[in-house]
């Protein structure tokens, strides 16, 4: 697929877009609505897991969660999905970072009770636990970027390891309770960074041997391009803007280091004491520095019992766990399951 065919692609009207625009139609009128529902094909809209108000198939649109739109594509970190146009606008959550990417046209979301003005070239990144809803009702096409909040550790830990607005922004998302965030980027159509948008939507659409690298190492490349860029067509919140950007050094360094770092190892590298680093941890993210060392183990932990066959006494020592029965019971005490059941569950999803 080349750029020409892309356009066209993104364009076209999909089987899913032209019955949300029927139903978008009918809507306009009672009549035509009552009829509209009265008509309603209940076995092909659960086949298309179409999401039509009232209509039940086991989907809660409300929340969407990272296993689940990751399933076909297990071994991604990232995933294209070119957002239905006349989807039926609903607020929702997710439990990934969602980039959205205005290809062409423009329209308004609500974020957070916040009502944005999105033009074409506009790039955005929603934090995981953000409610939002999109309504788009012409020709306007929006594409989403899925990224895991589960690997973004390990995988983007680059983008974090420098002081800028980039690393800012995600430090702030991944280690405090603050959800009300998002970031956009204006970029006013730049040529450079459309083309990479559109070289990672071909990438994911065509899915070939070591796909899921490339998209990683092209997202990689766009953030340093969005970076490159003039750092003044950025918008965001205002307290975002306040995050200390030496925090985000410390927290690239604990990242890097969590199997084994300790609070004095800590110190010594930042030349920090060590009271004053746990006041400094506790105060911007909400969490002991134990705590911090925990979720990380554990959010490693997921990912490996999700996208690996490992054994729980090899996932233990990945982590930097002493004995496994440490980590079974801290695992069991902070899900409510054992290892071993979790991994059974999403084995139970995907099937």
């Amino acid at each position: 697929m080349n750029l020409m065919e892309l356009d066209k692609f993104l364009k076209e009207y999909t089987e899913d877009e032209l019955y949300y625009k029927k139903f978008y139609l009918a809507k306009q009128n009672p009549n035509t609505y009552k009829t509209f529902m009265d008509n309603l094909d209940i076995e092909y809209i659960k086949k298309l897991r179409l999401l039509i108000p009232g209509v039940d198939h086991g989907i809660d649109p409300s929340f969407m969660p990272e296993d689940i739109l990751f399933v076909e594509k297990k071994n991604h970190n990232v995933i294209a999905l070119k957002h239905y146009r006349y989807t039926p606008e609903f607020n929702h959550k997710h439990s990934f970072f969602e980039m959205s990417y205005v290809y062409s046209g423009s329209f308004k979301q609500d974020i957070s009770g916040d009502e944005i003005n999105f033009n074409e070239g506009d790039l955005y990144i929603l934090p995981p636990n953000v409610e939002h809803s999109v309504g788009i009702y012409d020709d306007t096409v929006l594409v989403n970027f899925l990224i895991r909040r589960s690997t973004f550790n390990d995988t983007f830990l680059e983008v974090l390891s420098e002081e800028n607005i980039l690393s800012a922004f995600f430090t702030k998302i991944l280690y405090t309770k603050n959800y009300n965030n998002y970031i956009i980027f204006h970029t006013n159509n730049n040529p450079e960074i459309k083309k990479i948008l559109c070289e990672m939507i071909i990438e994911d659409f065509e899915n070939k041997k070591y796909s899921n690298k490339i998209l990683d190492n092209q997202i990689m490349i766009l953030f340093a391009n969005l970076l490159r860029n003039d750092i003044n067509k950025v918008e965001l919140p205002q307290e975002l803007q306040k995050t200390n950007k030496q925090l985000a050094s410390i927290i690239s360094y604990i990242q890097g280091n969590y199997k084994t770092i300790t609070l004095n190892d800590l110190s010594n590298e930042f030349h920090f004491s060590i009271p004053y680093l746990s006041k400094l941890i506790k105060k911007t993210t909400g969490h002991t520095f134990k705590e911090m060392i925990q979720t990380l183990k554990l959010n490693k932990a997921i990912e490996l019992l999700s996208s690996t066959d490992l054994k729980i006494r090899d996932i233990s020592d990945a982590i930097g766990y002493e004995n496994d029965t440490h980590f079974i019971r801290t695992f069991k005490k902070v899900y409510g399951i054992s290892p071993n059941q979790y991994r059974d569950q999403i084995q139970n999803v995907i099937d």
